[in-house]
């Protein structure tokens, strides 16, 4: 039995030997650690039953995953940040321009108001729930993330040609401007 556990020790280091070496050295991301995620994971159910719970569960895989720094909203709406804009703070009601990229778990992608190239203005409170949830945590200039279970999406009945029922959905969002009135 040591002989064959010598023998497979061996293999290894020689093919690790073997293996080609590129002379770019490609940076690495620091690796979280399980204790890195402790907060994310107090969310994680072992034994998801209701589809709320195994979304959950998907999202939290997923930022584990990506190694993101995500931070959850009370109804489970996860914000990356990815620049922290040095505007006003959002508030609910307020008019902001946005640029959006919409796509799921996989990548793949179904709205952007960049391929338009037309951000789009609203205001905060007239968009899915995710987005009225997620985006007060902001300021203007803010590159956020969000990650947002069905609930919080468009939810069982989806969007006709766009969104399926059900969906996980993620926002690339560039908060570009602050429509408001001055006084």
């Amino acid at each position: 039995m040591l002989k064959y556990v010598f023998l497979l020790c061996s293999l290894c280091i020689l093919s690790s030997c073997l293996q080609k070496k590129d002379n770019v050295e490609k940076p690495k991301l620091p690796v979280k650690k399980e204790a890195d995620y402790g907060n994310l994971y107090q969310y994680f159910y072992t034994n998801p039953r209701t589809l709320d719970q195994q979304e959950e569960n998907k999202i939290i895989d997923y930022i584990a995953g990506q190694n993101l720094d995500a931070v959850r909203t009370r109804s489970g709406v996860y914000i990356v940040n990815h620049r922290v804009g040095e505007g006003d703070s959002i508030k609910w009601g307020d008019p902001i321009q946005v640029h959006y990229k919409g796509y799921f778990l996989d990548g793949k992608e179904f709205d952007s108001s960049y391929k338009r190239n037309k951000p789009i203005d609203f205001r905060v409170g007239s968009m899915v729930a995710g987005w009225n949830e997620a985006l007060p945590f902001l300021k203007i200039g803010s590159k956020a993330t969000f990650i947002l279970p069905s609930h919080m999406g468009y939810g069982k009945k989806g969007f006709t040609g766009f969104v399926g029922p059900d969906e996980i959905l993620l926002f690339d969002m560039d908060i570009l401007a602050s429509k408001k009135k001055s006084n």
